[in-house]
């Protein structure tokens, strides 16, 4: 079988969408041995990556704008080469593709909290997701909860949708390693106790509420561990943020240490050394970072709506993201009760070894194969 992938944003590796892409890709590649592949690069940064997997290729293809590429440009890439079937890992698919398609879903939250989104992000997501719903062969969901919510909004039959999940990558573990942990004190100024986040604060020209930043910085001044430890923020332009809205709702900006964008490969350092993490979003199609933390031996809290408490399954605290009282005492839980603490730590560690890239490279494949039908080419 002979499948396309389309790799708009795997250049993007700042963004959940193209590190998502990326670990996905590497595993499936890494387990196939059997089907042929080309790969559709928007940009080059990641061209070079596979060149030497005998049953890869590699197509670069440009256009003005994202539109442009899924609508045309992959189309007119993709003619002549035979493929059975094109997988776009990300809410996409050209409409006039005539192979069977499959398209990953992302979260359902332009639907459920438009709030937070501009209004052209808004019009092109709610025209386009149904026709490309309509297109695909098959869809995947990476949660339960997504796929609920999909389903519903988007009138999917069960028997055209999937649920494969997400996972932590195997970079994130525990973290003992006395000059590792030094080094990354003195580069990013770390305090010696500190409970962590992973954010976002910026979506297009406008501030992001999704992810209720503001109250977990409000439930973690109002805690009494705010006396013995910092709250570590970690996200793009989170400096910005608190000099701004910090600034407007009087936060006493020395109890809070915004790092704006951290690697990668530098964030087990940061779970490793962190009282607790606190991930109370408003919505999330999977949660990555409440599996990351848990691998990494960090206790978590987390939110008890969305597929927050589907990822966490059991192994974390679950408070209402609105509820700031509530937020304040797991908070306090997780830093002045060591029973709970340890408890949370191990349940945290079986949980996050439920999940893995391979796993899901794996329950790919296995669809792809069962809906793929070669066109006689020699495998």
């Amino acid at each position: 079988m002979r499948i396309g992938v389309m790799l708009r944003d795997i250049g993007n590796q700042v963004d959940a969408p193209g590190i998502i892409i990326l670990n996905l890709l590497d595993q499936i590649l890494r387990l196939d041995q059997r089907n042929r592949y080309v790969l559709f690069f928007k940009d080059q940064a990641f061209i070079d990556r596979y060149q030497g997997l005998e049953r890869v290729e590699a197509v670069h293809v440009q256009a003005r704008s994202k539109l442009l590429w899924d609508q045309v440009a992959i189309p007119w890439a993709a003619r002549g080469r035979a493929l059975d079937l094109l997988f776009h890992p990300k809410h996409s698919l050209p409409l006039l593709a005539p192979m069977k398609t499959v398209m990953q879903l992302r979260g359902p939250e332009y639907w459920i909290h438009p709030e937070y989104y501009e209004p052209l992000d808004l019009i092109y997501q709610k025209l386009f997701a149904h026709l490309y719903a309509r297109k695909a062969t098959h869809l995947v969901a990476e949660s339960n909860y997504a796929l609920g919510e999909f389903r519903r909004i988007l009138r999917i039959p069960a028997e055209k949708i999937s649920m494969i999940p997400l996972a932590a990558h195997e970079r994130f573990r525990r973290i003992d390693d006395e000059a590792a942990l030094r080094d990354a004190v003195n580069r990013y100024g770390l305090p010696r106790r500190f409970i962590f986040t992973v954010t976002r604060v910026v979506q297009g020209k406008r501030f992001y509420g999704g992810k209720n930043l503001d109250t977990a910085i409000e439930a973690f001044l109002g805690s009494r561990s705010r006396g013995e430890l910092k709250f570590v923020i970690a996200g793009r332009e989170t400096r910005r943020y608190l000099e701004t809205v910090g600034a407007e709702r009087g936060w006493p900006l020395d109890a809070l240490l915004p790092l704006d964008f951290v690697p990668q490969e530098d964030l087990p350092l940061l779970y490793s050394m962190a009282e607790s993490f606190l991930f109370p979003s408003r919505n999330e199609s999977f949660g990555i970072p409440i599996l990351e933390a848990m691998a990494c031996g960090c206790p978590v809290v987390t939110s008890n709506l969305s597929a927050c408490p589907e990822t966490a399954g059991g192994a974390a605290l679950l408070v209402a993201p609105d509820d700031r009282d509530e937020m304040t005492r797991a908070i306090d839980s997780l830093t002045y009760d060591p029973k709970l603490r340890t408890h949370v730590i191990a349940q945290g560690y079986e949980q996050s070894a439920r999940y893995s890239w391979a796993g899901a490279a794996e329950e790919h494949l296995r669809l792809f194969e069962r809906l793929g039908q070669p066109r006689g080419a020699d495998l």
